[in-house]
């Protein structure tokens, strides 16, 4: 009885993270948007300014497939949609590294939603791990 509690018990805490991260990432977004619309209008000479707009892109296409996925994966139990959500991350979490120390100019607000963005990242990954190993447990029948 213990070993379904927990299973239920990671499996929830995914979904709450996933649902928690969905908002924070639409935050994350439209932050990062205004920002590099702030920096293209007032840092006319930036270099890199198409390299970070598409990083940025990227990651906001990236972020949301995980993100559907992952909940998917997590409500059906399909430990394979989990596994490709948790692959997902590695290229989510090095945008947002980008993002937050290689781009051509970084403003401390930057630094702040990107370390948040990592934060919630890690924390997916631990609990999606979690999550995938009470899956592939074979269940017990009594």
């Amino acid at each position: 009885m213990s070993e379904n509690n927990c299973k239920m018990n990671t499996s929830l805490m995914f979904e709450v993270l996933l649902y928690l991260n969905s908002y924070y990432f639409g935050l994350f977004a439209v932050c990062e948007l205004g920002m590099n619309l702030v920096k293209y209008v007032n840092f006319p000479d930036l270099y890199h300014f198409e390299t970070d707009f598409g990083v940025l892109m990227s990651v906001c296409g990236i972020e949301i497939l995980r993100i559907i996925i992952a909940s998917r994966g997590n409500l059906s139990d399909n430990k394979w949609l989990i596994i490709l959500a948790i692959l997902l991350t590695i290229p989510s979490v090095v945008g947002v590294v980008y993002l937050m120390f290689l781009q051509g100019e970084v403003l401390r607000f930057e630094y702040i939603i990107c370390s948040i963005q990592l934060g919630l990242c890690v924390i997916e990954i631990i609990t999606g791990i979690l999550c995938l190993f009470s899956c592939c447990k074979a269940p017990e029948y009594y």
